[in-house]
């Protein structure tokens, strides 16, 4: 128990260097957190490796903001849209070279997989597998506008630097299986796709890294 508590207590305190550096809190907070606390069980070392490279790919991201023309709030749709796609462009640039395990390094997927099967195995792992299967593309699509009642399965293709398409479902992580993950800066984000979990640039839609068939379950296809 003073082990795991050890653990834990050394990721929180990186968590809170994490969210310093990222500039994730804006002005601080005011009363008592509404959200129950992180509880992330993870080797303090791998847990510093992710950190690390998520740190790194914000300080890029960043870097890319200030290279290409911003948007305001009178910025038409086509400004709105030429934005986004410079986004996409600059990132998948800035990326090239980059593979599979750039950021889910191997000792990492490790910890992950870890994770995410024993909140699977817990009695309420059932409810966290219907919540991965909704909104998922590979089990669910979108109506087709000819005929609403019918649905058409939109391929999304996952690889590093892939562009996840608009016009396909977004999948939730369970509020309880993420309170157990690596908390992330506004600009990522997990999602699944099938078995796989993915980590994708909230603005430019672009798949960052992801761990194939994390979820041990053959009920969500892969």
């Amino acid at each position: 128990m003073a082990a795991r508590q050890g653990v834990v207590h050394i990721a929180i305190a990186m968590g809170l260097t994490l969210v310093a550096a990222c500039g994730w809190l804006k002005g601080g907070t005011k009363g008592p957190p509404i959200a129950p606390p992180q509880d992330v069980e993870m080797d303090p070392e791998v847990l510093r490796k992710f950190q690390h490279e998520i740190v790194e790919y914000v300080d890029m991201q960043r870097d890319l903001l200030h290279r290409i023309p911003r948007v305001t709030e009178k910025s038409t749709p086509e400004e709105i849209a030429a934005h986004r796609k410079k986004m996409t462009d600059g990132i998948q640039a800035e990326r090239r070279d980059e593979k599979q395990g750039a950021i889910f390094k191997p000792k990492v997927a490790t910890a992950f997989r870890s994770v995410v099967h024993r909140e699977l195995a817990r009695p309420e792992g059932q409810a966290m597998l219907r919540e991965i299967r909704a909104g998922n593309p590979r089990v669910e699509g979108n109506p087709r506008p000819q005929d609403p009642t019918r649905e058409y399965m939109r391929p999304v293709r996952v690889a590093v630097n892939a562009v996840y398409p608009d016009d396909a479902p977004l999948s939730s992580v369970p509020p309880s299986l993420l309170l157990h993950l690596p908390e992330l800066p506004e600009q990522v984000k997990y999602g699944f796709v099938g078995r796989t979990l993915i980590l994708r640039d909230t603005e430019a839609n672009v798949i960052l890294d992801y761990i194939p068939d994390i979820v041990p379950d053959a009920s969500v296809p892969r």
